[in-house]
């Protein structure tokens, strides 16, 4: 395993194959400051190259062995909330099990469980499953909860009096998936209410604020542009009031390039041909023409966004120099996996660069082959 390194990023991701290749594609000092949430899909909304070994190994889901190709020999979140409805309650027969070829498989998978399961007959089967060393657990705690502050504190204690492993092994993960971003101001208020009765009910291994303001549907034209404000990003720092000395226990999360709506697709429909550009206040969001091959289409918007004014630099990631190749020097466009694969990448730079830069850590530029003189000629 790598040596532990406590991250301060938490994505939420779907376990889409774009979203793994994402995850695969970060530079290593990309990857020590990230600790991925993953949310198994439930079988019928699967992506077909995963389908026929992320879920059944002897019977038990075998998510965590598809991770390892992907994120081997990393720690990560793996929330088993959509398998119930699959696998059964008796979950002390399938999910202990998995988490142990999760093991096995040299990922070190850390179960996400919610105060509802801790006080559910799930309890024991968490128990089982929680993974050793400095952290052990994610609660998903949701803001609705939390609405009464006392009654909360009480129930958080109780949940993990009965989990049984010192708080201080707890990831606190706070859902704010339902809330309004319009307004980051009133959010981040809200936010910080958490964060403060959070701390006051427990000393945690981390406490992570989730949310996002990407909308669920495509906000860019054919053909066009948009761009879409990072309020969750700009809430949480206002929030934590965010700077060099902030508590390294304070966490940022989202859910990368995407929405937070669990719809994991799927449905056999054509991709929309778009990239999701994340800068350090937005996303700039650019959709390719209607009509057009792939190739054609997906040139035209690497172009657009290498001319932008917006674009971080070929040696930013390793999805950055894809945008540019495609763009520049005739690189193939990929489909709609890699364009997932290369909005999780760029994104998940993007905020552990920008965070590092706050806290005082600076990363070595990517090295790139030079651009070809011929490619001005042809």
């Amino acid at each position: 395993m790598t040596p532990y390194r406590k991250p301060f990023y938490v994505p939420t991701l779907r376990m889409k194959t774009g979203e793994l290749q994402g995850l695969a594609r970060l530079d290593d000092n990309i990857k020590d400051h990230v600790l991925p949430h993953l949310i198994i899909p439930p079988p019928a909304e699967r992506d077909c190259e995963l389908q026929g070994v992320l879920m059944d190994t002897e019977g038990v889901p075998g998510a965590g062995i598809v991770l390892a190709k992907y994120w081997g020999g990393r720690r990560a979140l793996l929330d088993v909330g959509f398998l119930f409805q699959d696998y059964g309650e008796k979950a002390g027969l399938w999910l202990p099990k998995a988490f142990e070829l999760a093991r096995n498989a040299r990922v070190d998978a850390v179960p996400v469980a919610t105060i509802g399961d801790i006080e559910s007959g799930r309890l024991q089967a968490f128990k089982d499953s929680l993974a050793a060393g400095p952290l052990s657990l994610g609660l998903r705690i949701f803001a609705a909860d939390l609405v009464d502050p006392r009654a909360a504190t009480d129930r958080i204690k109780r949940a993990i009096d009965r989990i049984g492993v010192p708080a201080g092994t707890i990831a606190a993960l706070i859902d704010f998936t339902d809330m309004d971003f319009s307004q980051p101001d009133v959010v981040s208020g809200v936010i910080e209410g958490a964060l403060h009765d959070l701390e006051g009910a427990a000393s945690w291994h981390a406490i992570v604020a989730q949310g996002t303001n990407y909308p669920e549907v495509n906000p860019a034209e054919h053909g066009g542009e948009d761009m879409v404000p990072r309020n969750e990003w700009i809430a949480w720092r206002r929030a934590v009031r965010f700077r060099a000395d902030t508590s390294d226990h304070l966490w940022f999360g989202d859910y990368a390039a995407d929405c937070a709506m669990m719809v994991f697709g799927n449905g056999g429909g054509r991709a929309i041909r778009h990239y999701r550009y994340t800068t350090p206040t937005h996303w700039f969001v650019v959709r390719g023409a209607e009509t057009g091959t792939d190739t054609a289409v997906m040139r035209e918007v690497s172009r657009r966004i290498v001319e932008s004014g917006h674009f971080a630099g070929r040696a930013f990631s390793a999805a950055d120099n894809f945008i540019f190749r495609t763009a520049r020097t005739g690189g193939r466009p990929g489909n709609s996996t890699i364009w997932r694969e290369v909005n999780t990448t760029h994104h998940i730079t993007r905020v552990v660069r920008d965070m590092s830069g706050v806290k005082g850590l600076h990363f070595a530029e990517r090295r790139v082959e030079p651009e070809p003189v011929q490619a001005e000629l042809l």
